[in-house]
């Protein structure tokens, strides 16, 4: 009988851990830093360029436009990933600030979390820097708990982080894409009267 009620208190203190683990760690912050051969206008146009986000962003399948104009403040979209193994899983993407060839910040909305990350690109000596840094709120206390310790034990989030930030890093060094070509000028002859 002992052990059963050693056992019961055992069970109850790991619950009350688990759960005092979403409390000390209510939310989960991270970032990262490339720097890319390449301007901040044309690194700008490929992290943008949704045909590549395929080959940058782990597990992506879609993004569709549902309201607004096209990466502007307050539009919204739907995204659709599937994380290794697992269901199609999807967001409400909505863009809460942008300047051009400078910063993003947007928010993603799911049924487990609110994720928010502010994307910004600085240009010196022909190269550009991009940081990242994201905040992860999770809904529910016990996806709290679970996203500190996958954070805590494992650092889930921010090998994420890096894994795709890096592959953006090289997707935009092998960018051949022309987003801003030269005008055409073209000769005009007179017409002699």
């Amino acid at each position: 009988m002992k052990f059963l009620k050693y056992l019961f208190f055992l069970i109850i203190g790991l619950v009350l851990a688990f759960i005092a683990v979403g409390f000390i760690h209510p939310t989960i912050n991270y970032g990262h830093e490339i720097t890319v051969n390449k301007s901040a206008k044309e690194a700008w146009a490929v992290q943008q360029d949704e045909s590549k986000f395929g080959q940058w962003l782990e597990g992506f399948k879609s993004i569709d436009l549902i309201s607004g104009e096209a990466g502007t403040v307050g539009s919204k979209y739907k995204v659709i990933v599937q994380p290794e193994g697992q269901p199609d899983f999807e967001m409400i993407e909505t863009v809460l600030s942008v300047k051009e060839f400078d910063h993003m910040r947007m928010e993603l909305d799911s049924d487990m979390m609110l994720f928010d990350q502010t994307t910004s690109f600085a240009e010196a000596d022909g190269k550009t820097t991009i940081k990242t840094a994201s905040t992860v709120n999770a809904k529910g206390m016990m996806m709290r708990s679970m996203f500190a310790l996958m954070e805590i034990f494992g650092g889930s989030f921010k090998k994420q982080e890096v894994k795709n930030i890096e592959a953006l890093k090289k997707v935009i060094e092998e960018n051949t894409t022309e987003y801003y070509p030269a005008p055409v000028v073209t000769e005009v002859t007179p017409v002699v009267q």
